[in-house]
């Protein structure tokens, strides 16, 4: 193990050279960044999560993506007093994006700066547990660069470049989990856990497995028959899983959002319905959980507080596999939590064979991912501005709003 080091570390030579390269260009930078990140220099992750979120500062959305509509409200809200600003909010439960955009705004920060924070906020949460996890178990250079790879491999561009809430309450999650868990910090990670919901109201469903694994945890033999009878779910209907939803105490605004969920066709089946290479690109995006299943099953002897987290979120996926709109938002932290498994389990026997196959597993789903979103990228990026720091941040994005 001599190639294993701490993460972080001093700051010497090579730090010093990428944040300098950085300031001239992110792009002539990324070589010497990727050095770094080999050598597990916090400084140059930090520098490529930057550099990411920079991506965001640049992207020009189509009217019809959640960004757009983010760009939208900015611009709806940053003249409005606080009184009238309240009022819209009160309509909106999951309100924390929204108000954070209006109190940059009265900062007088421009859109694009808000949702690069919010792109560099999610990927700092995701990478900060990766890297805690990297520590704990002593992870090579090579396997913890295969890792960090793989991590972004798992993102659905499209949900951490324009949805932005979604994920962002997924990487919040992901926290919440993870000092819940391992630092035994139950109340923070409460704490992070309603954050969570206030940012993207669906990550309530992760609530009862926090519950039952942190709070009051369930034993291990529960957690595997419950994972096992989820499997029956797949054979079920939306409506089905309706009627069963709508028999739990819940308030009227929660029972709204079910409906809108399971009742008709969700945007995934309205997507997936126009067209084949929607249809194809969705069931490629989600083909890593027959990998994780199999996974599971195959190693079902090993025994671990973190390995019944998963197990459980896995149960919970299972259950929402007839929704695909559920079902894919579920997807944001529950591939990254299997990812984390792999290497939390790293010191197995073969394990190492397995994490190499599902970054394999992954390229297909990644390239795919990267095909159907291309000119959204592409548009936005390949342009002399990205070329360097000072082109990037002098960028303006200005969209036309015909209401």
């Amino acid at each position: 193990m001599d190639e294993v080091k701490k993460i972080g570390g001093r700051i010497g030579q090579l730090d010093l050279l990428n944040c300098l390269l950085f300031l001239v260009s992110p792009l002539l930078a990324l070589p010497t960044i990727f050095a770094g990140i080999y050598k597990k220099k916090q400084i140059s992750l930090y520098l490529l999560i930057i550099f990411a979120s920079l991506i965001t500062y640049q992207l020009v959305p189509a009217d019809d993506y959640d960004l757009y509509q983010f760009y939208r409200f900015y611009k709806d809200v940053k003249n409005l007093d606080f009184d009238a600003f309240f009022k819209i909010l009160l309509s909106k439960p999951d309100f924390m994006v929204y108000l954070a955009i209006y109190l940059f705004a009265k900062a007088g920060l421009s859109g694009q700066v808000v949702f690069s924070i919010c792109t560099f906020f999610t990927l700092h949460l995701i990478y900060l547990v990766y890297n805690k996890f990297a520590l704990r178990e002593e992870i090579s250079n090579k396997y913890y660069v295969l890792g960090l790879i793989t991590v972004f491999f798992s993102f659905e561009l499209l949900g951490l470049y324009s949805g932005i809430r979604n994920i962002l309450a997924a990487a919040i999650v992901l926290y919440s989990f993870h000092e819940g868990l391992f630092e035994n910090k139950k109340m923070k990670g409460l704490l992070l856990f309603v954050l969570a919901v206030f940012t993207h109201f669906s990550v309530l469903l992760f609530f009862p497995v926090y519950f039952f694994i942190i709070i009051k945890p369930l034993k291990r033999k529960t957690v595997l028959i419950f994972y096992l009878v989820s499997f029956l779910f797949l054979f079920l209907t939306k409506e089905y899983l309706y009627n069963m939803a709508i028999q739990l105490p819940l308030t009227e605004a929660i029972e709204k959002k079910i409906k809108s969920y399971l009742l008709g066709l969700d945007f995934t089946e309205r997507g997936n319905l126009k067209s084949i290479a929607a249809l194809i690109s969705y069931k490629i995006r989600v083909s890593w959980i027959y990998f994780a299943n199999a996974y599971i099953l195959i190693t079902y002897k090993r025994n671990s507080n973190y390995r019944d987290l998963v197990v459980m979120l896995m149960g919970l996926l299972n259950i929402f596999s007839v929704a695909p709109d559920i079902h894919m938002r579920l997807t944001y932290l529950i591939e990254l939590l299997f990812i984390y498994l792999l290497y939390y389990e790293y010191k197995y026997r073969h394990n190492k064979l397995f994490i190499i196959l599902f970054f394999i597993f992954l390229i297909p789903s990644f390239v795919v991912n990267v095909m159907v979103y291309r000119d959204y990228f592409m548009n936005s990026l390949f342009n002399v501005n990205f070329l360097t720091l000072i082109g990037i941040l002098m960028k303006k994005v200005e969209l036309v709003f015909l209401w």
